[in-house]
């Protein structure tokens, strides 16, 4: 397993359709507060899913049918049990006692995440808890989807900014599921931001971004939308003190594009969430609901703090949606990094740059930079 790579990623074609265009709709009013956040690898318990605890109380009025949901729901289920756990797939089937379990990464709502060894090598094991499969028959169902989808995504995805996927588990305690992913040392970039030990100068914190950058273009190049972009969901190795290295990861809430659009739904994590995935508007959204998601990660890297950190749901939804709402930018940010940071959260989906395009301004920012430190 390659932890040290070096260097920028390889060019990647463009892939730009033409979004949609959002009007607003009035949302709910102030709900709970929003919780503290532990570093968990990647599984965190803010997540809202289509169908999941807590999305009913954050929103509550949404332009689809809850049955044609479930009944799509059912389809995809049946489908997947049909076509992707029988059939050959693009994984490795690891058996449970291959692994040893070295120490738990961190735990959500579903699962939990070990550090641990396979074959040799260093490993993340993503478990499903087993008190996921003791409710409702529903709620079992869409977890398994959920799992399925991760693992077809990611067998598919090979690339130096991307987490490498090495199989699945069929065979945990209980009969429970597991993937078996790339290890990343200093785990989430979330994680990193909050060390007081670990500063990130301004030359670092440009190459972090421009590795997710160029992941989130590869994974768009292959008309994927993530979903769930953000600093909990990109994983960092520091080993290398000039060069860390940046991964997106968490693919758990990712969908396939088909055509220009992807079905939409409450999908995401509030303050990363693009309005048009909150205005109830329309029922498809486009790849550009990843940029938005990006533009609050740029603002993460550079401030090293939360969104909104202190604000009720029902307002972050509201601010979000009226476009009223976005993170204080502090007056020492770089002027080209705070424009890109407002394109990348415009309003209007069509008015956000193609992650081809972010890549490129943040190479020219980073050669910009060192030429300054050349020259100085």
């Amino acid at each position: 397993m390659d932890q040290d790579h070096v260097g920028f990623s390889p060019r990647l074609p463009k892939v730009e359709e033409p979004p949609l265009t959002y009007e607003y709709a009035q949302l709910m009013k102030d709900g709970p507060s929003r919780s503290e956040l532990q570093d968990t690898y990647g599984e965190n318990d803010n997540k809202i899913i289509p169908g999941g605890e807590g999305a009913s109380s954050v929103v509550t009025d949404f332009n689809y049918s809850t049955s044609r949901v479930k009944a799509s729901e059912d389809m995809q289920y049946d489908d997947l049990m049909d076509n992707t756990r029988v059939r050959d797939s693009d994984y490795e089937i690891i058996k449970n006692e291959d692994l040893e379990e070295l120490r738990e990464l961190g735990s959500g709502t579903f699962g939990r995440v070990y550090h641990g060894k396979w074959r040799g090598s260093d490993v993340a094991i993503k478990r499903i808890k087993k008190s996921c499969f003791t409710g409702r028959q529903s709620e079992q169902e869409r977890l398994t989807i959920d799992f399925w989808r991760e693992a077809e995504i990611l067998s598919k995805l090979h690339h130096p900014n991307v987490v490498a996927f090495y199989g699945v588990v069929q065979d945990g305690p209980g009969g429970t599921l597991a993937t078996v992913t790339e290890y990343m040392v200093d785990g989430s970039l979330r994680h990193v931001l909050v060390r007081k030990d670990r500063h990130l100068d301004r030359r670092k914190r440009l190459i972090i971004a421009m590795d997710a950058a160029f992941g989130m273009e590869y994974l768009h190049s292959k008309n994927i939308v993530h979903f769930d972009l953000k600093c909990d969901n990109l994983l960092v190795n520091l080993k290398d003190p000039s060069r860390p290295i940046c991964k997106v990861g968490d693919f758990g809430l990712s969908k396939i594009k088909r055509n220009t659009l992807v079905s939409a739904g409450l999908r995401g994590t509030l303050p990363w969430m693009a309005p048009e995935l909150m205005d109830g508007s329309s029922i498809k959204v486009s790849e550009k609901v990843d940029v938005f998601s990006f533009g609050i990660v740029l603002w993460e890297i550079l401030t090293g703090d939360e969104p909104y950190a202190n604000m009720h749901y029902g307002a972050i939804i509201g601010g979000i949606v009226s476009n009223t709402l976005r993170p204080t930018i502090p007056s020492h940010c770089d002027p080209e990094w705070r424009r890109l940071m407002e394109q990348c959260w415009a309003p209007n989906p069509a008015a956000r740059p193609t992650f081809t395009e972010i890549t490129n301004r943040l190479r020219v920012m980073s050669a910009s930079a060192q030429t300054r430190k050349t020259t100085s």
